[in-house]
C-alpha cells in the first residue's frame, strides 16, 4: 500500500488481495491519515480480490469518517468489485468515482 498527499486529502493506493488480515492493516493506516487529514481516498486500482472479510473493513472505515466528520472516497474499482458494492446497495452509501482526478475533486 503506497500513500500519496494531494493537498488535504491523502490518496491510498490499495493492492493485491483485500481479506480480514490485508482490511486490518488498511483499517489503521487510514484511521491514523484521519487525523492528520481532511480525507482519504481509497484508489482500487491495484486490487485483484476482495472478501466479505475486507469489504466489512472498508465499511468500518465510512463507520469512522463519519463518526469523526472525515471524507471518505473510492476510486478505480475493477467491474468485479465495484458490481460487490452495487448488489450489497453500498454504491448507495460510498462516494465512488471511476478516476482518482474525480475523487479529489
Amino acid at each position: 500500500m503506497n500513500i500519496k498527499k494531494v493537498g488535504e486529502k491523502n490518496v491510498v493506493y490499495l493492492e493485491g488481495e483485500i481479506n480480514a488480515q490485508s482490511g486490518a492493516e488498511i483499517k489503521q493506516k487510514v484511521l491514523d491519515l484521519f487525523s492528520s487529514s481532511g480525507g482519504v481516498v481509497l484508489s482500487f486500482k491495484g486490487v485483484v480480490y476482495m472478501n466479505s472479510s475486507g469489504l466489512r473493513e472498508i465499511i468500518d472505515l465510512l463507520k469512522n469518517a463519519t463518526k469523526s466528520k472525515k471524507e471518505l472516497s473510492l476510486c478505480e474499482m475493477s467491474a468485479d468489485i465495484r458490481e460487490m458494492f452495487s448488489f450489497t446497495g453500498l454504491d448507495r452509501v460510498f462516494k465512488i468515482f471511476d478516476t482518482e482526478a474525480k475523487a479529489l475533486g
